[in-house]
């Protein structure tokens, strides 16, 4: 069996593996959809070590974002996975895999594989999945419709924590100073770049303009 079929049947079954986890959690304990979202919001963006490890081409590489494109769609549509649906209908789970696709093409698009692109992905799962948590819970003071400091803060806490992780493991050829540049610049743009998203659409524009941003930097 290849590398790249390898990590597309990893890809596959741990994204499935995550939505499975997270609606026996919120079967179990009760939990609102909501909440089991957010678990499955954080979890799937780990799967760029999936594909950092496994693939070494991008049209390889998006092919796990680009079918859950229409497999969220589908369950947007019709509420096949519940765990991911809410009662007020949010397209934020069909944007996530296209901004998973589109910062995979950023990183694949130089040899070898740029890893900065992937900070967009920590950003939008750690900082904004958490944001939306706890910044509700401590809003502190409300900032525009749907943001608040509390929110505000905690994406920044999350997204350089998860960025400084993700850096260390992915990135050793980095020097310690800019490992804690780009985590901190990570959090700081991407918490700029929340705050004044659109409702619905900041799964859209923190990681694709992070990724965006990582991708001139590794050129």
């Amino acid at each position: 069996m290849s590398r790249d079929v390898l990590g597309l049947i990893l890809s596959f079954a741990f994204v499935f593996f995550m939505i499975f986890i997270a609606t026996l959690i919120q079967k179990l304990f009760k939990l609102s959809n909501e909440f089991s979202r957010k678990i499955i919001h954080i979890a799937v963006g780990h799967w760029i070590f999936i594909a950092l490890y496994y693939f070494q081409d991008w049209y390889i590489a998006i092919i796990g974002p680009i079918a859950f494109i229409l497999i969220n769609f589908l369950s947007y549509k019709f509420t096949i996975f519940k765990a991911m649906e809410l009662d007020e209908k949010n397209p934020g789970t069909i944007y996530y895999p296209i901004s998973l696709a589109v910062c995979t093409v950023f990183a694949y698009s130089q040899k070898p594989v740029l890893i900065l692109p992937y900070l967009g992905i920590m950003a939008m799962a750690w900082g904004d999945g958490m944001a939306a948590v706890i910044g509700k819970k401590f809003p502190i003071k409300k900032i525009l419709p749907g943001k608040s400091v509390g929110g505000g803060l905690t994406f920044l806490i999350f997204t350089f924590a998860a960025c400084l992780v993700y850096l260390f493991v992915e990135a050793g050829s980095l020097s310690l100073g800019s490992i804690f540049i780009y985590a901190f610049g990570a959090a700081v743009i991407g918490g700029i770049i929340e705050i004044i998203s659109p409702k619905n659409l900041d799964n859209l524009t923190v990681p694709i303009i992070l990724g965006l941003i990582g991708f001139l930097i590794g050129m």
